[in-house]
């Protein structure tokens, strides 16, 4: 059924290797394999007695698991990493597909006043960022964001003939910086008279690269998903996705595109669009919770923190989209 959607839309999603975007490439670790896109890797289930949860953090390293939250400066966020870890019981081996569409939240036309929390607006992106102050990548820079959220059942509301697009996700950069590394959910759905088709997926993105889709890892609306993005070095991403529903997890390692390093001055939680192909008034409302980024000073921050602001989405029209916090780590998105 998955295939039948792509080929739908195949003017924009493309299979291609990726091939002279990475940079730093190297050898396999012993337990690294390689996925069927050049320079994207993953990491070989570990052995069945394994457990996360009491695993030393070299191990959780090896074995492609992410970093545990300090459980004494970020009770919040180890509790939450602590369900998604339980939750990990399935490893998806990634088959991956290139886009050609960006969702990236780079497109912000104001930014907060001095002294002021915001709003900020966005042509293509609602939700919450944080910003550290981090100019280049070292100890105050974001080391990884995470959050739940349940994949929106995207609906048109009048069909319009055509595919619209929605991503939500969880990122480091795009804020004061070229590039965002970003993880989460593509959610789409084409409606033409009579005829509805959707199509869900995980996905990633090291932009100015587009999406990538992990096609073997099955989703569907109102599934609960934990998604974390963090970085080893400034140019070495790693996205970890669970599906509590399934129990099926997935990991996925790449490096940055050419002449890009991350900054890891800012985190955001949000949904974006797909340089400006989708109405995102046609889509259900987002909820977004246990939204954590942490540094590698061992502290964190959620989008209810003094630092943090929101971002609304913005057109010609008005407002499409605009994030409320539900408590100091809970978004609703609605528009």
């Amino acid at each position: 059924m998955k295939q039948r959607m792509f080929s739908l839309v195949s003017a924009l999603l493309l299979a291609a290797p990726l091939i002279g975007t990475a940079q730093n490439q190297q050898q396999l670790k012993p337990n690294e394999l390689a996925t069927n896109l050049a320079g994207v890797t993953t990491i070989a289930a570990p052995p069945k007695d394994f457990d996360p949860l009491t695993a030393s953090d070299q191990d959780l390293e090896y074995y492609g698991f992410p970093p545990r939250p300090n459980e004494i400066a970020a009770p919040k966020a180890f509790a939450t990493w602590q369900r998604a870890m339980a939750a990990s019981t399935t490893r998806i081996t990634p088959v991956l597909e290139i886009s050609k569409t960006l969702a990236n939240p780079s497109t912000v036309k104001a930014a907060p006043p001095s002294g002021s929390s915001g709003p900020v607006t966005s042509t293509s992106w609602a939700g919450y960022v944080n910003k550290n102050g981090a100019t280049t990548y070292g100890s105050s820079s974001f080391y990884f964001a995470i959050a739940d959220y349940d994949v929106p059942n995207v609906r048109q509301a009048t069909c319009d003939g055509g595919w619209d697009y929605a991503v939500t996700s969880v990122g480091l950069d795009g804020w004061g910086s070229s590039d965002v590394l970003q993880a989460g959910t593509e959610e789409a759905e084409y409606c033409s008279g009579t005829v509805r088709a959707s199509y869900y997926a995980p996905v990633y993105e090291w932009y100015p690269l587009g999406l990538t889709s992990v096609t073997s890892m099955s989703i569907a609306p109102g599934d609960e998903l934990f998604v974390e993005v963090w970085t080893t070095s400034s140019t070495s991403g790693h996205v970890y996705l669970v599906d509590y529903s399934t129990n099926q997890y997935v990991i996925v390692s790449f490096a940055a595109p050419a002449g890009i390093y991350l900054v890891g001055n800012s985190a955001q939680w949000g949904m974006s669009l797909y340089g400006g192909l989708a109405t995102l008034k046609n889509y259900i409302s987002e909820y977004m919770s246990n939204a954590y980024a942490y540094n590698f000073s061992y502290s964190a921050v959620d989008p209810g923190s003094a630092s943090s602001f929101p971002v609304d989405m913005v057109t010609g029209l008005g407002a499409i989209a605009t994030p409320t916090l539900l408590g100091p780590s809970g978004i609703w998105i609605q528009n």
